[in-house]
C-alpha cells in the first residue's frame, strides 16, 4: 500500500514539474496559462460510429411517440405522426418538430439516447463525459411547438485505433506554432477541453480524439 501510494506521489510531483516546466517555456513565448487548465492527457481512442436505425428510432420515439419511418432515399429518413415530425440525415443532422409534449423534454432526450450539455444558447452532445465539440443543435419555439435542430451521434460509437495524447507540451506548443503561422495572435490560454469531432469518411461517420482551446 505504501509502495502504491509512493508511486502514486512521484507521478504527481512529476506531472506538476512538467506543468511548471510547460508553463515557463509559454511565458518566454508571452503566453499565460493556469495550471488547472494543463489537461493531464492520457490515450483517448478513434471510433468509428456506424449509423444506426434503431438509434434513430429510439430518439425520435422518445420525443414523438411511435411514427413509422420512411426512407426518402439519399440516407434520409422522415417520421411523422399528431405529436410532431422528424428528418434525420447522414452525418448526424436531425430536426425534430415536437408539437405535443410528454413531459419533461430534458428527461425525454436522455430517455432518447441524446445526451447532452448546455453550453449558452446550444446543446453540445456527449461521449461519456467528454463533449463532441461539432455535435450540437439548439432548442426554440416554432410555429406552436418545440424545434431541435442540430447534430448529434445517431449510432453506436465503437472503440478504434489508441491516440496518444500524453504528451500535453507537444500538442500545446504544435498549437501555438500552427495559431502564430497563420497570422494569430494570442497571450493567454484561458481553457482546454478534451473531447471529439465527428468528421464524414468515406465509409461513415469517426470520432477523432481533440482538444478544444479557448484564448484571449
Amino acid at each position: 500500500g505504501g509502495c502504491r501510494r509512493s508511486e502514486k506521489l512521484g507521478a504527481a510531483e512529476g506531472h506538476a514539474q512538467a506543468r511548471s516546466e510547460l508553463r515557463s517555456v509559454l511565458a518566454g513565448l508571452g503566453i499565460t496559462v493556469a495550471d488547472d487548465q494543463i489537461p493531464a492527457g492520457g490515450i483517448m481512442f478513434r471510433r468509428s460510429v456506424p449509423r444506426l436505425r434503431e438509434t434513430e428510432d429510439r430518439l425520435v420515439t422518445a420525443l414523438l411517440g411511435d411514427a413509422a419511418g420512411q426512407d426518402q432515399g439519399g440516407n434520409i429518413w422522415y417520421y411523422e405522426n399528431t405529436n410532431g415530425w422528424a428528418w434525420c440525415r447522414g452525418g448526424g443532422s436531425f430536426e425534430i418538430m415536437v408539437l405535443v409534449g410528454g413531459g419533461s423534454l430534458e428527461e425525454q432526450m436522455e430517455k432518447g439516447g441524446l445526451h447532452a450539455r448546455r453550453e449558452g444558447e446550444k446543446f453540445v452532445c456527449l461521449l461519456g463525459n467528454e463533449q463532441v465539440f461539432n455535435c450540437t443543435f439548439t432548442i426554440g419555439q416554432r410555429a406552436g411547438g418545440i424545434y431541435l435542430s442540430g447534430r448529434c451521434l445517431l449510432g453506436e460509437p465503437e472503440e478504434g485505433e489508441r491516440v496518444d495524447c500524453s504528451d500535453v507540451a507537444t500538442l500545446l506548443l504544435g498549437f501555438c506554432d500552427r495559431v502564430r503561422e497563420a497570422g494569430g495572435v494570442f497571450s493567454r490560454v484561458d481553457g482546454i477541453k478534451t473531447g471529439y469531432v465527428l468528421n464524414t469518411t468515406a465509409s461513415g461517420m469517426e470520432l477523432t480524439p481533440a482538444w478544444q482551446r479557448a484564448t484571449d
